[in-house]
């Protein structure tokens, strides 16, 4: 729904467990724009590592579960976050779709207990005391980023409003329900859930939030409007 970026030649690019990924510009210009924190530029630094390495895990959990049942995956971290591309040239099922959608946040949710856990036990035993106080206030910092990130984003992803994995699992269980038009039953459920999320960001001075979900609500109305023109 959101599309591809198409590749520059500011991109950067590596592979990771045989996956090749590709980080467009426009990826760190948001994800800074998102942490800015204009008197400390090293907080802003530390939010834009914690995106980066949370969406990547995101992505990888789409990717090697897609890269289990056969399909060659890659990955593409770009301006609205990540997105893991792959081709499944036969044996897609309901099942396997909704598990490839899933795993996503769940590998967040993974990387959140672990952050958990070493932030927990790290300071309980005093693995940071050598350090300086601000050297700890960054750890902190960056612990407290990437728990936010892989609980809170985590859990609004799995919202039913397509393009969001939460979205993907729901048209796939409409699908399998409702034969007919499925789909349009899927598109329905996005507009009202987005529309409805979006009000409850910008009532609550969430702006980004906001916006992003309305755009969700339009897409989706676009697309309602498009599939019903088809029939």
């Amino acid at each position: 729904m959101l599309g591809n970026v198409a590749p520059t030649d500011f991109d950067l690019r590596f592979s990771l467990f045989g996956i090749p990924v590709r980080v467009h510009p426009l990826f760190w210009a948001v994800a800074a724009f998102m942490g800015w924190y204009p008197e400390n530029l090293k907080f802003t630094l530390v939010w834009i590592a914690c995106v980066f390495i949370s969406i990547l895990v995101h992505e990888l959990g789409h990717a090697i579960m897609a890269k289990h049942f056969g399909w060659p995956p890659e990955i593409v971290l770009y301006h609205f976050g990540g997105l893991a591309i792959y081709q499944p040239y036969s044996g897609l099922t309901t099942q396997r779709s909704i598990i490839i959608s899933a795993a996503g946040p769940m590998a967040g949710f993974a990387l959140y207990g672990t952050v958990w856990l070493f932030d927990y036990f790290s300071f309980r035993h005093g693995l940071w005391n050598g350090l300086s106080l601000e050297a700890r206030q960054y750890i902190i910092i960056a612990f407290n980023d990437l728990m936010f990130i892989n609980l809170y984003w985590g859990l609004i992803n799995l919202a039913p409003v397509l393009p969001l994995d939460g979205g993907h699992i729901c048209d796939d269980i409409c699908k399998s329900v409702k034969r007919y038009r499925g789909d349009i039953l899927a598109m329905q459920i996005s507009m009202v859930v987005a529309g409805g999320l979006a009000a409850y960001f910008f009532m609550h001075h969430q702006r980004y939030a906001g916006i992003m979900f309305a755009l969700f609500a339009f897409f989706n109305f676009q697309s309602y409007q498009q599939r019903n023109r088809a029939w």
